[in-house]
């Protein structure tokens, strides 16, 4: 029974047995998929579909699917089945994205979207059953695969294409890049009377031709070649006059050799196109780098918009973010950028990375007078529940090092005045530095000299300012960055640049590293755990992109 999937209509065509039809012609079917909705789009896509004007200039009626979608109609799956069922000759073209699950490779269709070895039928044209649509015409028959090699995001129980099935008795096999499969097949398997054999041994390594290759037949007889008609140019003027899809495609009908078919094929082609497409093609045109696909990525995190990560790599997560940015200023959402679109994003970003540095600035000042007038009233005095009490607000403030030192003092007072057992006690404690080993050295000394120490410790620990499974997972998050020694520096530099004092810019996070974080993410007004995450490379990307501002 035919189904509306395109993998379940194929695979039940290959068991059918076609009805008788009228007609017998040479057939070119050629599926090529170009533009993805959540794939990158297939370099050099258009070599394939300019083919439709080769084939046609050969004498062959060609069938050419644009950007196939899952759905399609059962009937016009069935004609087609009974006209590549009665084709003299056929030749088959697969063009687009290509994955395998188990020993099945599938041609994706434009609309898939991550699928997993389960739903991959649904999503795919298995290339299995297109050779066995080949097979039943042996000697007659060529199936080319033109693959692409970008790496793409693949679903559970899927795999990279590997195309090493065995190839049907009787047909030839062409795979490579779009470009190589669209010269050869333009070059050689539709030039009458070339031997197939002969073009093979002079083709690009690359390019891989196997299957039934005859030394002394041509998979074209020899024939004479229609001239163009010298009156296609009053069928232009009137084309132009039109100016409409269905025109161009008419002249070609008429004219498939005509004086001006190859500016009626490019007609065609953007006519056809959606606007996404369109879109895809202006940002194809930019040829952005990798650093610069970063920047964007950069500005979208910087604004609000989460690319799901700064890798270069515009995945789902940055053209969703794209999108998400575009509805915000009124465009077209199509996930792609235009030049003015990242110029436009870049000025945004820019004016945003000085609003952010200046909230940062003004809740340093206000963060810093406070800190100052509670030293004041408290620590200023010495006395170690002061220095205690400041500590226990400003644990990373402008006088904590001061108020650690006069501890310390206090802390050494007590070691020389505590008994041996005593002074063991509170070092186990220490050594631990939890809440139960606090609290057992108070069980035992509930009035010992360190017990008021003990005591503050404590209530630290009760009352984090973060908590302490938020503090771990940005440990992990920190930690999956995978931050080189140069980026660690880079960090530690910036840090150092706005008087946070990280320490020696070494690349190596230490205590005051940690500690200069713990400001920054303060200031900034992000959770305060002194790891780095997304969030802060991004704050951190702004107070540079201010500073340059600036200096500018």
């Amino acid at each position: 029974m035919l189904t509306n999937r395109i993998a379940g209509w194929l695979i039940a065509l290959a068991g059918m047995i076609a009805a008788p039809v009228a007609w017998a012609e040479d057939l070119a079917v050629v599926f090529a998929n170009e533009f993805y909705d959540n794939y990158p789009r297939v370099r050099d896509g258009r070599a394939i579909s300019s083919l439709d004007r080769d084939f046609r200039n050969a004498g062959f009626e060609t069938v050419m699917l644009r950007n196939m979608r899952s759905e399609f109609p059962a009937q016009a799956a069935a004609d087609l089945w009974n006209r590549m069922d009665n084709a003299d000759r056929l030749v088959v073209v697969l063009s687009g994205h290509f994955l395998r699950t188990d020993q099945t490779n599938w041609l994706l269709m434009s609309d898939a979207n991550l699928p997993s070895a389960f739903t991959v039928g649904a999503a795919g044209l298995p290339v299995t059953a297109v050779m066995d649509i080949a097979a039943r015409k042996q000697g007659a028959a060529i199936v080319a695969i033109a693959t692409e090699n970008t790496e793409i995001e693949r679903g559970p129980g899927t795999q990279p294409a590997r195309f090493s099935d065995d190839i049907p008795q009787g047909v030839t096999v062409i795979r490579g890049s779009q470009r190589q499969v669209a010269d050869f097949i333009a070059g050689a398997v539709l030039v009458p009377g070339r031997i197939l054999a002969e073009a093979a041994r002079n083709a690009p390594r690359s390019l891989v031709i196997e299957g039934f290759l005859p030394s002394n037949q041509p998979f074209l007889p020899r024939s004479n070649r229609r001239d163009n008609p010298a009156t296609d140019r009053a069928a232009w003027r009137r084309t132009l006059a039109l100016n409409t899809l269905e025109g161009y495609e008419n002249y070609l009908d008429r004219y498939p050799d005509g004086l001006f078919a190859d500016e009626a094929r490019a007609r065609v082609e953007d006519l056809r196109l959606t606007p996404q497409q369109r879109a895809q093609l202006a940002e194809d045109s930019l040829g952005l780098t990798r650093d610069q696909r970063r920047t964007i990525q950069q500005h979208l995190s910087l604004l609000g918009y989460d690319p799901g990560g700064i890798d270069g790599i515009f995945g789902r997560r940055t053209r969703q973010a794209a999108q998400a940015w575009q509805a915000s200023i009124g465009v077209p959402v199509t996930g792609f950028f235009n030049a003015n679109q990242i110029s436009r994003l870049a000025n945004q970003a820019a004016a945003r990375a000085a609003e952010l540095e200046a909230e940062a600035e003004a809740r340093r000042l206000e963060n810093e007078r406070r800190d100052r007038r509670y030293w004041n009233e408290t620590g200023a005095d010495g006395t170690e529940e002061s220095l205690r009490a400041y500590l226990r607000r400003y644990p990373d403030g402008i006088y904590a090092d001061t108020a650690r030192e006069a501890l310390k003092d206090y802390e050494r007072q007590r070691r020389r005045e505590a008994a041996r057992e005593e002074r063991e006690a509170w070092d186990r404690a220490v050594m631990a530095g939890t809440l139960d080993s606090y609290q057992q050295y108070l069980n035992a000394y509930p009035q010992g000299r360190f017990a008021g120490e003990a005591r503050a410790r404590i209530e630290t620990l009760s009352r984090p300012e973060t908590p302490p499974e938020v503090i771990a997972a940005a440990k992990r998050e920190e930690e999956a960055l995978n931050l080189s020694g140069l980026t660690r520096s880079l960090i530690e530099g910036q840090l150092q640049n706005l008087g946070l004092q990280p320490g020696a810019v070494d690349g190596r996070f230490d205590a005051n590293t940690r500690r200069a974080l713990r400001r920054y993410q303060r200031d900034s007004d992000l959770p305060v755990t002194g790891y780095v995450s997304r969030a802060v490379i991004v704050r951190l990307l702004a107070s540079v992109m201010n500073q340059r501002t600036t200096t500018e």
